[in-house]
């Protein structure tokens, strides 16, 4: 059972994410892939200088949408807020190598009153 982090900034002034996690993935973009396992914890929190005001949520993606076919929820229980990071434990046991959870993080930008989503994914390693 390992920790897999992942790290949410602003990517520029844009209204989309730069993501990166303590696997060494740092795509510079929001097109990030964390591997996991079986009882795995996942925590999203802020990155350093992150342009963010907070993380608002973390919520699976909508598998009927084409982009996300094939997406199935690899979490056993809906992340939980936690002094301003997100932690969910990974299900057990694995549905299989290579099933993945395409899923949204929502954000808010300083000054904006508006809620933002953007869509990483996590993906079965064993």
């Amino acid at each position: 059972m390992a920790e897999r982090i992942i790290y949410v900034s602003r990517n520029g002034q844009s209204h989309n994410l730069k993501l990166r996690d303590n696997q060494g993935h740092n795509p510079g973009n929001n097109d990030l892939t964390t591997d996991i396992d079986p009882n795995d914890t996942v925590r999203w929190e802020l990155d350093t200088n992150s342009g963010l005001e907070a993380i608002t949520g973390i919520k699976p993606s909508d598998p009927t949408q084409p982009a996300y076919r094939g997406s199935q929820n690899l979490l056993a229980a809906p992340p939980k807020s936690e002094n301003g990071s997100w932690e969910a434990t990974v299900v057990s046991p694995s549905p299989g190598r290579g099933k993945f959870e395409n899923y949204m993080i929502g954000f808010k930008i300083p000054n904006d009153a508006t809620e933002y989503w953007d869509d990483p994914k996590l993906q079965m390693k064993s």
